[in-house]
C-alpha cells in the first residue's frame, strides 16, 4: 500500500505530461551500420562474378562483402538459424533457407527481403543451375521439386516438373524415403542431366528430358561388418561429371564413376571405366578421418591456371575432433597421396575460394576463406598451398602456408576501456565531406597482407575538418586512441602510447578507466594497475562549427602527468571550479587529487559487504543544512551512495543511502526536474555552459540504476544520509548497461540494455516505457566480452550506441529519431554493382579452370587414353539445353500427382467400359509415370528377358482366346445385329421393349463377369512379376 501511494505520488509530482519530455515518437531503435563479421556466423557462400561474400549467421542475419572495402548487413524478422546460402550469380539474387524450411529471397541492390517461400517438407539440399533462374529443392522424402525464379515478379514459382523419390531411388527393398543430401548438376550438361545423392549412398543420374535415372551407383554395403555409413557431403572432381567424390559419416572418403551420356542415351567412357564390379566406387582415399570416425562434413575440388587439381576435405565430429586437410589429385606417383594437413585451432563450418586484391599493386589473388566454429575467419592464399603441394611432389620439405584471421583492422590490441562523445552543436545538414566516397581508402577488411590489416598508430587521418562524434579507447597494451566516429568506419585522429618511464608498469598496463571534461579539455587514463595519466591538450577557442578542434593540433599539443594509486582505477571526475580529480578503485579507495600539483589531498576507504569497488563519481553543489556545499557523490559497487565534503573529504553522514538487497551498479546521474515536469541531464557534452546551481527553481535528484532496479533519490536528502526515495522501477531481467541520452529537441530518457539483447527506452524521471527494441547478435554465447560494459559498449549523449565484439565486430546502434547524426552510408553499402558482363567460359571453381592432365591414378579417371576419346567427350557433353527449353521441360508435369488421377477417373465415371480397351500387349511403350527405373537394366537385362519370354506366351494366349469370345458374340457383319444392340426391331422380330432391355442388362451382366476374370488374372501376373523383380534385385545385390 506504501509503494503504491509513493509511485502515484511521484507520477503526480514529476509526470512526463510535459511538451519538452521524451516521447515514444521520439526513439527510433535501429542498428545504423555493421562493422565486421557477425557472431555467430554458420553458412558462407561467394558470388565470383560480382566477388560478393555472404555470410549467414545463426540468428536470422546475413553480411555482405563486397568489391572495394563494401560491406552491408542484411537481417529478417524471422531470427532463424541458415542451412543453405546460394547466389544467383551476377543477378544481385541471394537466397537463404533457413531451419524453418521457408526460402528467402533478398535483392542485394535494394538490400531488402522481396519474398519468403515456405515449404511444408524438411528442405535437406538446395543447388542452383548455373547460369540460370532453376533450382533444385531436396527434401527428406526422398523428393526433387524446381523452383525459378520470376525476375518481374521477385518470386520464387514452382514448376510442374518433378523428380519422384520412387522413381529416381525406386522403393524396392527399402522400407521408406531416403532424405536427398545433395543435387549436383553434371558439369557440361547442366541443363540435361543432375546427379541426385541420397543419404543412403545412392547416386542417381537423371535425365531432365528423358525424365527417369539413367544411372544409379553406391547404394551396396562394400563391408562385411554391417556399419552405419550416410552421405554428408559431396561434390564434382572433374570438368566433364564423369566422377565425383562424396563424404561418409563414418569417415569413408570415395571417387565414384559417372557416365556421361549422350542424346541418344548412349554411355560415353573409357574402357577402363566400364563397371566390371557394379557398385564399387572407383577410388577409395584413406585420410585418417574413418579411424578417428570423423564425419566428412564438406568438400572442395579446385583446379587453377593449368596446374594440379586439388580436394579440399573438411571433417569435424561432436566429440570435438576435427581435422581439414588438402590433397592433390593430378599426383604423378601412383603409391602415395600428396596431402597437406592445414593447422586449425578449432572446426571449419564452411569453405570458400574467393578473390583478393592487394592494396599496393591490384594483383588478384584466389584466397581460401575459412569460417571457423568461433566465428573468425581464416585466409590462406591458395596459390601458397599448391606450391606446399608441388613441392612435396619431389619428397622435400616446404614450410606450411601462412594464415591470417581477419580481425578488426583499428588496433592490435584489444579494447578494454571506451568513451562516445557527441558534439552538442545541432547539424546543419549534409556537408561536402559527408558524401565522400571513402570505403577504397581504409584498410582492406579482407587483405591477406598483414599490413593492410592494421592503421598504424603513426597514421593520422587530417581530412575532416567538422567531427561529429569522437571516440576515445584504451586498450590493453595501455594505449589510448581518439576516433572520428561521425563516419561509420572509425578514422584515426591521435593515438597516445605509454611512455617509456612506464615500462615498469608494462604488466598492468590495461586501460580500465577513461573520463574526458570537454570545458578544460583534460583527459583522465586509469589502467589496471592503478597508474593514472593525466593528459592536458592545449586549450583553444571553440568555433562555432566544432567542439572537437583542439585534436586538429599537431602531435604534441598535450602534456602528460602521472601518478601511481592503490588497485585498479575504476571510475573518474574532474571538479571544473576547484581543478581537483577523483579517482576510484577497485578496492574501495577514493583519492582527491590536485591536478595542477600532481599530489594527493586526501583518500579515503569505503567497505562495502559484497561488492568492494567504486563504480562511479561525481563533484555536485547541494544544500546541507541550509548552505551550498561542495560534495563529492560516491556510487559503491553494491549500489550504496555516499556523501562526502567534495574539498576536505569529512563525511556529511554517517550511513549514507543503501539498498535493502545490494546489486551490482551500472549507473550513477545526476538530473534536474524543474517545477513543470522538465528533466536535464547533467550531461557536459551536451552544453559548454556551467549548471545552473539554483537549486530554488530546480530540483535535483540521483539517477541510481543496477542489474535488477532503477532508483531517483533526492539529492539533498541523500547528502545528508536520508533514503528519500522519488521512483522506482524494477527490471524484468538482468540489465547489463545504463546510460542517460538525450534529444536536441526533447527531454532526456534513459537506455537500458538487457544481457539477451533487449533495450529498453524510458522516460525520465517517471521512468514510463516508451519503446522496446532488440539488439540481434547480442545474446551470442561468444559474445562474452559484451558483458563488460567498460571495454565493449558506450553510448553518446544524443543515444548513440557503440558496441564492440573484441577483435571481430563493430555495432552502430541508434537510439533517437535524428537526422544527419552519420555521414553517408551509401558509398560503404554499396555492394552489387551494375553492369559486369557475365564470363563466357563454360563450367568452372571461382577459379580459371583448363582440361585435366592424364597422370597418375585420378588423371586416367574420365579421361581417355586417347585423344580421340577426349575429343568425343568433348563433343557429347557441350550439348546442352538453351534457358528457354529447361523453361518448357520444367513448366510441363512429367508424372501425374495422385489427385489428378483420382480426377481425371471421376471426369470419365459415365463411359462405358469395353474389355478391348484393356491392352496387355508388351510391346507398346510405357507411357511416363512410376517404373522400376531404380533397377539396374545393364546388369539385370538378360533376367528380365527371360522372365518376359515365360509370361508373355501365357499372356498372350489369354488374349487371344478372349478376343475370339468377344468376336463370336459382337459380330458387327449383321444389320440386324446392329439394329438389335442400339434396341431396334430387326426385319425377323417386332419392337418389343421390356425384351430388349432385359437382352442388354443380360450382354452387360455378361461383360462384367468376363472383365472381373480378366482383372483377376491381371492381379494374379501383376503379384508373380512383383515378387520376380524383387527377387531378382536381391540376387543382383549379393
Amino acid at each position: 500500500m506504501f509503494v503504491r501511494k509513493l509511485v502515484e505520488k511521484a507520477s503526480k509530482t514529476y509526470g512526463s505530461n510535459s511538451n519538452n519530455s521524451l516521447k515514444a515518437e521520439d526513439v527510433s531503435a535501429h542498428l545504423a551500420f555493421h562493422y565486421g563479421i557477425p557472431s555467430g556466423s554458420s553458412v558462407m557462400a561467394y558470388d565470383s562474378i560480382q566477388q560478393i561474400l555472404a555470410i549467414a549467421t545463426k540468428d536470422g542475419r546475413i553480411k555482405l562483402f563486397g568489391r572495394d572495402n563494401t560491406q552491408a548487413l542484411l537481417q529478417s524478422d524471422e531470427a532463424a538459424p541458415s542451412k543453405f546460402l546460394h547466389f544467383l550469380e551476377n543477378q544481385g539474387i541471394l537466397l537463404n533457407v533457413n531451419t524453418n524450411n521457408n526460402i528467402e529471397v533478398w535483392d542485394i541492390d535494394a538490400q531488402i527481403l522481396c519474398h519468403v517461400y515456405m515449404v511444408n517438407e524438411e528442405i535437406t539440399s538446395f543447388a542452383i543451375i548455373r547460369r540460370s533462374l532453376f533450382m533444385y529443392v531436396g527434401n527428406c522424402l526422398g523428393d526433387v521439386s524446381i523452383l525459378k525464379f520470376d525476375q518481374r515478379q521477385r518470386t520464387l514459382l514452382c514448376m510442374q516438373y518433378r523428380i519422384p523419390f520412387l522413381e529416381s531411388h525406386g522403393a524396392a527393398g527399402f522400407g521408406g524415403q531416403v532424405p536427398v543430401m545433395h543435387i549436383l548438376p553434371q558439369p557440361m550438361a547442366e541443363t540435361r542431366r543432375v546427379l541426385i545423392v541420397f543419404r543412403d549412398g545412392l547416386l542417381s543420374l537423371w535425365g531432365i528430358q528423358e525424365s527417369k535415372a539413367l544411372f544409379t551407383v553406391g547404394s551396396i554395403q562394400l563391408s562385411s561388418i554391417p556399419e552405419t555409413r550416410e552421405v554428408v557431403s559431396a561434390c564434382w572432381v572433374s570438368m566433364f561429371g564423369n566422377k565425383v567424390a562424396v563424404g561418409y559419416s563414418n569417415g569413408d572418403l570415395f571417387l565414384w564413376s559417372i557416365p556421361v551420356i549422350s542424346e541418344n542415351n548412349a554411355t560415353v567412357m573409357n574402357k577402363k571405366e566400364i563397371y566390371a564390379a557394379p557398385n564399387i566406387p572407383f577410388i577409395k582415399l584413406n585420410l585418417g578421418y574413418k579411424l578417428e570416425k570423423i564425419p566428412i562434413n564438406s568438400l572442395r575440388w579446385v583446379v587453377s591456371d593449368g596446374r594440379v587439381s586439388r580436394l579440399y576435405v573438411n571433417g569435424f565430429s561432436d566429440s570435438g575432433a576435427y581435422s581439414l586437410q588438402v590433397i592433390i589429385l593430378n599426383d604423378n606417383s601412383e603409391s602415395r597421396t600428396i596431402k597437406l594437413a592445414l593447422p586449425l585451432t578449432e572446426p571449419c563450418l564452411g569453405m570458400e575460394i574467393i578473390s583478393s586484391f592487394n592494396d599496393g599493386n591490384k594483383q588478384k589473388k584466389d584466397v581460401l576463406a575459412l569460417l571457423l566454429k568461433s566465428g573468425h575467419l581464416c585466409l590462406y592464399v591458395d596459390s601458397d598451398i599448391e606450391s606446399f603441394l608441388l613441392k612435396s611432389q619431389s619428397k622435400s620439405t616446404p614450410s606450411i602456408p601462412n594464415h591470417i584471421i581477419v580481425r578488426l583492422p583499428y588496433y592490435e590490441s584489444r579494447i578494454t576501456a571506451a568513451k562516445l562523445y557527441a558534439s552538442s552543436l545541432p547539424s546543419s545538414g549534409p556537408t561536402e565531406e559527408d558524401t565522400l566516397c571513402l570505403p577504397d581508402k581504409f584498410p582492406h577488411f579482407l587483405s591477406v597482407d598483414k599490413r593492410e590489416n592494421f592503421v598504424l598508430a603513426s597514421t593520422r587521418f587530417e581530412g575532416f575538418t567538422k567531427i561529429k562524434r569522437l571516440y576515445i579507447t584504451g586498450h590493453m597494451d595501455g594505449a589510448i586512441n581518439f576516433w572520428d566516429a561521425s563516419f561509420p568506419i572509425l578514422l584515426l585522429i591521435l593515438s597516445v602510447k605509454p611512455q617509456q618511464g612506464e615500462e615498469e608498469n608494462a604488466s598492468g598496463s590495461s586501460v580500465t578507466a577513461l573520463h574526458f571534461d570537454f570545458s578544460s579539455q583534460i583527459l583522465i587514463c586509469g589502467d589496471q594497475g592503478g597508474l593514472v595519466r593525466i593528459l592536458s591538450f592545449k586549450k583553444e577557442q571553440f568555433s562555432s562549427e566544432t567542439m572537437f578542434s583542439f585534436l586538429q593540433a599537431k602531435h604534441g599539443a598535450y602534456n602528460i602527468q602521472t601518478i601511481k594509486l592503490k588497485g585498479a582505477i575504476l571510475s573518474a571526475s574532474i571538479n571544473t571550479e576547484s581543478k581537483h580529480l577523483a579517482v576510484g578503485t577497485d578496492k574501495g579507495y577514493v583519492f582527491v587529487i590536485d591536478i595542477k600539483g600532481s599530489s594527493i589531498l586526501y583518500q579515503k576507504q569505503f567497505p562495502t559487504e559484497i561488492y568492494s569497488g567504486t563504480i562511479s563519481l561525481q563533484f555536485e553543489n547541494c544544500n546541507h543544512n541550509g548552505y551550498v556545499k561542495n560534495v563529492l557523490l560516491i556510487a559503491t559497487e553494491d549500489s550504496s551512495v555516499i556523501a562526502v565534503e567534495g574539498d576536505t573529504g569529512n563525511d556529511l553522514n554517517n550511513n549514507g543511502v543503501h539498498t535493502k538487497k545490494p546489486a551490482r551498479c551500472l549507473l550513477m546521474q545526476t538530473l534536474d526536474i524543474s517545477s513543470d515536469g522538465v528533466c536535464t541531464a547533467h550531461l557536459q557534452e551536451l552544453t559548454q555552459e556551467k549548471h545552473d546551481k539554483d537549486n530554488t527553481t530546480k530540483h535535483s535528484v540521483i539517477l541510481l540504476c543496477s542489474e535488477k532496479a532503477v532508483r531517483l533519490y533526492s539529492l539533498n536528502h541523500a547528502a545528508q544520509g536520508i533514503k528519500k526515495l522519488h521512483c522506482k522501477k524494477k527490471l524484468s531481467g538482468h540489465c547489463c548497461f545504463a546510460s542517460v541520452v538525450s534529444s536536441h529537441s526533447s527531454g532526456v530518457g534513459l537506455a537500458l540494455l538487457f544481457v539477451n539483447g533487449k533495450l529498453e527506452i524510458r522516460s525520465l524521471p517517471d521512468l514510463t516505457l516508451l519503446r522496446e527494441s532488440a539488439v540481434r547478435g547480442f545474446t551470442n554465447p561468444s559474445m562474452k566480452s559484451f558483458q563488460n560494459s567498460n571495454g565493449a559498449i558506450c553510448c553518446s549523449s544524443d543515444g548513440e550506441f557503440l558496441m564492440v565484439n573484441e577483435d571481430q565486430e563493430i555495432l552502430f546502434f541508434s537510439i533517437l529519431l535524428q537526422k544527419a547524426v552519420n555521414r553517408n552510408l551509401e558509398p560503404i553499402s554499396r555492394i552489387y554493382q551494375r553492369g559486369i558482363a557475365m564470363p563466357q567460359d563454360s563450367y568452372s571453381n571461382p577459379v580459371n579452370t583448363q582440361k585435366e592432365k592424364k597422370k597418375g591414378i585420378f588423371g586416367m579417371v574420365g579421361m581417355g587414353s586417347k585423344s580421340k576419346n577426349r575429343e568425343e567427350n568433348n563433343s557429347e557433353v557441350s550439348c546442352s539445353y538453351t534457358v528457354e527449353d529447361l523453361s518448357a521441360i520444367f513448366s510441363t508435369a512429367n508424372f501425374q500427382f495422385t489427385v489428378e488421377t483420382m480426377n481425371t477417373s471421376a471426369k470419365d465415371e459415365n463411359v462405358e467400359l469395353d474389355i478391348d480397351d484393356i491392352n496387355l500387349d508388351d510391346h507398346i511403350d510405357k507411357p511416363k509415370g512410376r517404373n522400376f527405373s531404380a533397377l539396374n537394366k545393364q546388369n539385370l537385362g538378360k533376367k528380365f528377358q527371360e522372365f518376359k519370354g515365360l509370361l508373355k506366351p501365357k499372356s498372350e494366349d489369354k488374349l487371344a482366346a478372349g478376343k475370339e469370345k468377344i468376336e463370336e458374340e459382337k459380330s458387327p457383319g449383321s444389320v440386324d445385329h446392329i439394329k438389335k444392340k442400339y434396341g431396334y426391331s430387326t426385319a425377323n422380330e417386332t419392337y418389343i421393349p421390356p425384351s430388349i432391355a432385359k437382352e442388354r442388362l443380360n450382354d452387360n451382366s455378361r461383360k462384367l463377369q468376363e472383365t472381373g476374370a480378366r482383372s483377376s488374372e491381371m492381379q494374379d501376373t501383376a503379384r508373380s512379376f512383383s515378387s520376380m523383380a524383387k527377387e531378382l534385385l536381391r540376387v543382383s545385390q549379393k
